[in-house]
């Protein structure tokens, strides 16, 4: 934790800074996550139905089930309006200018109004001649005063949830601007640069050169991490190349229920990845320590160049390597020592038994990964002061004294720091695994990313929408893991890396 005044570094539970005498607790008011997750539930109802047949709101909406939202709007720029909109508003609310920010949410407001009854919504009515979607549009007061089909028509959940959401986001704008609930802090300007009291404008003037540097870049993640992301929308439609039409959850209720293989590769996912990441820390860590104990600087550097080789070779040559040792035959490096040691008696098929593959894919990452892992732990051991270990050595400490006392609480920070970073791809595991597993192991090899690519692109009837909700309960249970971690982080700590 940090003094708000000076940012001196302050003990956990510390009332008053020792340095300035800044009063320190708990922030009042600060609501701008409130207003955030008010966003976010804005972007989840824009993706629920909005209109649907049934005498009950239903999440999950089978084929033959009529639901209406913006994903089977006639005006599919619509939605993009709207999404446009709530990206301005949780930009301005994390900028700090909260009031402001409920001109955006008025505006989506008024797009969802006017989406809904300025505009048709289509529903696949069978098909065309040619093979083409046959699709029938529809007025929103139509299907709810007079139904279709035989069906009577409600609201969905999609605006009930709408609802909640702008409700949320403007109270989360709203009463962190009001005077009595905003954060008073009395901040002695003497601590303060001149950099702190310029306004957002100044300071963008000022640094114009480093933000016209940094434009290309924005512009390339824009293009290639941001925009892909709205195609989040096709998790809720079925698929097909250039008439998706919707079926709300029915893909996710789907997932959750009837699709053991798709349990199968996310117990996977989480078993291999998160041991893998303890490994790879533990083991960098280790090596870490052993190398700074090291004092010929000659055979230090010639070790380091060594382990950290392995990190920029192909996963597909490493797993190449990997296979002509493991082989199945006496011949192979590790059966030939096994047998001549007497441990078996035939060749192990190391790759192809559910056995033995999650260990050889364990001993594959540790070898690749952990040299490269031990760079940021090794430039933090070499910032510890000398004089800590001088005096713990004159006060009589051995050298696993001053390894538990003075090494490892200086490696703690970092420690939790790379293991949230690594946290945020566990959910990412496709090459190295990809590249080792056959039919054979897929009950222990099998995780999300290849069986997205075995479901998109292994032959038969690709499903592109329930891909693509795998895809995006990926990316949220990813998001849950860090923010949890870091969460806890602050706990500890005192602080996070979030």
């Amino acid at each position: 934790m940090q003094c708000p005044s000076c940012n001196t570094e302050l003990p956990k539970k510390a009332k008053v800074c020792p340095k300035c005498g800044t009063a320190i607790g708990k922030p009042k008011g600060n609501l701008r996550v409130m207003a955030i997750i008010g966003f976010v539930v804005m972007l989840i109802a824009s993706l629920l139905p909005m209109v649907q047949s049934g005498e009950k709101i239903k999440l999950g909406l089978y084929p033959k089930a009529y639901a209406f939202g913006y994903m089977n709007i006639s005006m599919p720029v619509m939605w993009y309006l709207f999404i446009a909109c709530i990206v301005v508003a949780i930009i301005l609310v994390v900028a700090r200018k909260e009031i402001l920010s409920i001109i955006p949410v008025a505006v989506s407001v008024v797009i969802t109004i006017v989406s809904f009854l300025a505009f048709d919504f289509n529903s696949v009515e069978g098909k065309v001649m040619g093979g083409g979607l046959k699709f029938v549009p529809h007025s929103l007061t139509d299907l709810l005063s007079n139904g279709y089909n035989g069906n009577s028509y409600h609201i969905g959940c999609g605006l009930i949830v709408l609802a909640i959401g702008v409700v949320i986001a403007i109270a989360g704008c709203f009463i962190d601007v009001v005077k009595p609930f905003k954060k008073d802090l009395h901040v002695d300007t003497k601590y303060l640069s001149n950099s702190l009291n310029q306004s957002l404008s100044n300071k963008i003037y000022y640094y114009r050169g480093f933000y016209l540097m940094f434009l290309p870049v924005f512009v390339m993640i824009m293009l290639f991490n941001y925009w892909p992301m709205l195609g989040c929308r096709y998790a809720f439609t079925c698929y097909i190349i250039g008439n998706p039409y919707y079926m709300g959850l029915y893909h996710f209720v789907t997932m959750f229920t009837n699709d053991v293989y798709f349990w199968q590769a996310f117990r996977n996912t989480l078993i291999l990845s998160i041991i893998k990441l303890f490994l790879n820390t533990g083991a960098a860590v280790i090596i870490s320590l052993l190398l700074n104990e090291i004092t010929n600087m000659i055979f230090k550097k010639t070790v380091q160049t060594i382990i950290y080789l392995p990190h920029f070779m192909s996963w597909v040559v490493v797993a190449s390597v990997f296979k002509m040792m493991l082989a199945p035959y006496d011949i192979a490096p590790v059966n030939s020592i096994l047998m001549n040691m007497g441990l078996i008696d035939t060749p192990i098929d190391f790759m192809n038994s559910a056995q033995y593959w999650r260990g050889t894919f364990y001993v594959m990452n540790v070898w690749k990964d952990t040299g490269w892992g031990t760079i940021l732990f090794l430039a933090t051991l070499s910032g510890i002061s000398p004089d800590l270990y001088e005096a713990a050595q004159i006060d009589g400490a051995n050298r696993f004294k001053r390894l538990i006392y003075i090494t490892l609480p200086a490696l703690a920070n970092t420690i939790i720091t790379v293991f949230i970073l690594n946290l945020a791809k566990v959910m990412n595991l496709f090459e190295s695994v990809f590249v080792l597993q056959s039919p054979i192991t897929y009950t222990k090899s099998q995780v999300l990313q290849t069986y997205v690519y075995v479901k998109t692109f292994g032959g038969g009837n690709s499903d592109y929408g329930y891909t693509t909700a795998v895809g995006l309960f990926k990316s949220f249970v990813g998001m849950i893991l860090v923010l949890g971690c870091n969460w806890a982080s602050k706990k500890v700590r005192g602080r996070g890396i979030v």
